[in-house]
């Protein structure tokens, strides 16, 4: 799909998968991409006004396009010329402008009916038709008196002559969305939006529109009832008359008399008469409710927890989604809006993965799409399927880019030489144990271990901490595991900043170790070094200098000493909190970042350094 100038969307293009996740600071348009579908598909909940428009547009004008794909026989007999032959896609567009929108779509038509097609009004599309005529006798169009006898003839004669037909834009039926029997989508494609402030109580009523009245309208077969109750209604009404007859006939009659003998002592030649009025009375339609049993208690839905509610309104969801896919040549497209609200992690993970299994089963009519903030609903085989959002500016005004990357994107960026099957596995150790809540950052920082995260977070601490601008430390465990999450990150367009150890003293021999052992541990440490400033886009070193870039940071041996050597009044800290018994000896996130906040003097400028390019990369993003 493609939208353009819709509030913060200024012209994105997205594809979208069976699941689609869209991840992504706040405020950068992830709830706006899927209101802008439920505009196209659905209609305005409010009338779009030019506060809709994106600010920098020249032109005050919202455009949402959307192309369907793998069409099947019934799909292309229901769409008509806007999928002739046996095109696999179909393209629609809705427009707003100057408070009217209206939607067209791409279909083979004779150029000349554009004309015709495009006037405003009935009156002005008659008097076209008619000058088409009168100047085309040739063409055999018969006369026409209404717009739709107009628009009849001419689906009728491009029928019978295809072999003069092109691919235009044409104006698509009123009804095209609509659930009216003429609508060409009926029966064919569902969107349905669960916004962040749905409410159980609303959505819970068996109204037209709801999701329990959809779900109703689906399971239920209310035909035979509806009519008995119309039969019901007349014999009802018809019973009312005879009452009325029975009891007031003769005394209306009579007082119908009287007035007239009273009003012609006025006037003559007219007579009152008083009957009995007798308003419809109509008898109400079958409606249902949902309530809740807890033991012996009854209660509404909208007397539950928020939690519950949620949860009652995606499994209603769920229902209504199954019911509608299993017809045929039929899809249903959720979108949600943040499912984890409400929701405790175990419950979160329970509908990521029901989610999944709706939109991955065997009868694949179902396509789900979710705004999310939580890390529960990036599953690994979905790492294709995200989404990133981030706020760029164009022209002055706040606009909006998206990210997404493959395997094969991450494959290559790394130089890998492993099979997809392998690949996958380590994607899917990285996302659950190293980056799932860094997916959400503004910008990350990789570290090799526990130290240099307590150190890095205490520094930010000091001034400005790191996490109220977006910015998480993330501890990979290690050297040798930085190059894939940085791969992961950076192909999603997520800053990232990495900082490591040259680990210099490796290149030094231990006592009694053999010249083979010493050469095997400098091949693997400067292979590490290489391999990652390559990959950093700087000039490989066997045994890097302590220098911070605008990407990365490397110590020529290890921070701790770096530490020693630059900043001694930490290494006074930290054991005088060990000493205390507010700190652990050894290496420690805790007591690490306690020493960093709590030393009387100054980081070292390498380290404030390392803060500021990690500051810029997240306002920057």
């Amino acid at each position: 799909m493609a939208i353009k100038n819709y509030r913060c969307l200024q012209d994105v293009d997205i594809r979208f998968d069976d699941i689609t996740t869209f991840i992504g600071p706040n405020g950068v348009g992830k709830s706006a991409v899927l209101r802008a579908l439920d505009w196209f598909f659905n209609g305005p909940a409010q009338p779009l006004t030019e506060e809709d428009v994106w600010a920098g547009a020249a032109r005050k004008q919202i455009s949402v396009e959307v192309q369907f794909g793998d069409l099947t026989d019934l799909d292309r007999a229901a769409l008509g010329k806007y999928a002739a032959g046996n095109t696999e896609s179909v393209r629609l567009w809705r427009r707003w402008e100057d408070g009217a929108d209206k939607l067209s779509g791409r279909a083979l038509a004779y150029p000349p009916f554009g004309e015709i097609r495009g006037a405003k009004g009935a009156l002005e599309q008659r008097k076209r038709y008619k000058a088409l005529t009168d100047a085309r006798p040739e063409l055999g169009l018969p006369a026409a008196s209404s717009a739709k006898a107009v628009e009849d003839a001419l689906s009728a004669w491009e029928s019978r002559h295809r072999d003069q037909l092109e691919a235009v834009e044409l104006p698509a039926d009123t009804h095209f969305f609509g659930f009216a029997g003429q609508a060409k989508m009926t029966g064919l494609f569902d969107y349905v939006f669960v916004s962040a402030d749905l409410r159980a109580v609303e959505e819970g009523r068996d109204v037209k529109g709801s999701i329990i009245g959809r779900i109703m309208d689906q399971a239920v077969d209310r035909g035979q009832a509806e009519q008995d109750m119309l039969d019901l209604q007349a014999v009802f009404n018809d019973d009312r008359g005879k009452i009325h007859a029975e009891h007031f006939e003769a005394q209306l009659h009579e007082l119908s008399n009287e007035l007239t003998r009273e009003v012609e002592q006025l006037t003559r030649g007219r007579r009152l008469r008083v009957s009995s009025h007798i308003p419809e009375m109509r008898v109400p339609q079958p409606l249902f409710q949902v309530s809740v049993e807890d033991g012996t208690a009854n209660t509404r839905v909208d007397q539950q927890g928020h939690g519950f509610q949620r949860a009652v309104l995606i499994t209603a969801l769920r229902v209504l989604a199954e019911r509608k896919a299993a017809e045929a040549s039929r899809t249903v497209f959720l979108a949600i809006e943040e499912p984890e609200l409400f929701q405790h992690p175990v419950q979160a993970r329970t509908f990521a993965s029901v989610l999944r299994r709706l939109a991955t089963g065997p009868e694949h009519g179902i396509q789900i799409s979710y705004a999310t903030h939580s890390p529960y609903f990036l599953e690994t085989d979905g790492f294709h399927q995200i989404r990133r959002m981030t706020r760029t500016k164009a022209d002055g005004a706040p606009s909006v880019h998206v990210d997404s990357s493959t395997q094969q994107a991450v494959k290559d960026l790394l130089g890998l030489k492993i099979s997809d099957v392998e690949l996958a596995r380590k994607i899917a150790r990285a996302y659950l144990t190293d980056i799932p809540e860094a997916m959400f950052a503004r910008a990350v920082v990789l570290v090799e271990g526990v130290s240099d995260k307590g150190v890095l977070e205490g520094c930010g601490y000091r001034e400005d901490p790191l996490n109220t601008n977006g910015i998480m430390v993330v501890n990979v465990e290690g050297k040798q595991n930085l190059r894939l999450p940085y791969a992961i990150l950076t192909t999603l367009g997520i800053p990232t900043y990495v900082v490591f150890d040259g680990d210099r003293h490796n290149a030094e021999r231990k006592p009694d170790e053999t010249d083979k052992k010493l050469a095997d541990r400098i091949a693997k440490e400067t292979g590490k070094n290489r391999s990652l400033l390559s990959l950093l886009g700087a000039d490989e070193e066997d045994w890097p200098e302590t220098m911070v870039a605008s990407g990365y940071a490397v110590f020529r041996d290890t921070l701790e000493a770096f530490l020693k050597e630059e900043w001694p009044d930490w290494e006074i800290m930290k054991k005088e909190l060990v000493a205390d018994g507010h700190g652990t000896d050894g290496k420690s996130e805790h007591t690490y970042f306690q020493a960093t906040l709590l030393t009387k003097t100054l980081p070292p400028a390498q380290l404030k350094k390392i803060i500021a390019h990690v500051q810029l990369m997240a306002r920057e993003n």
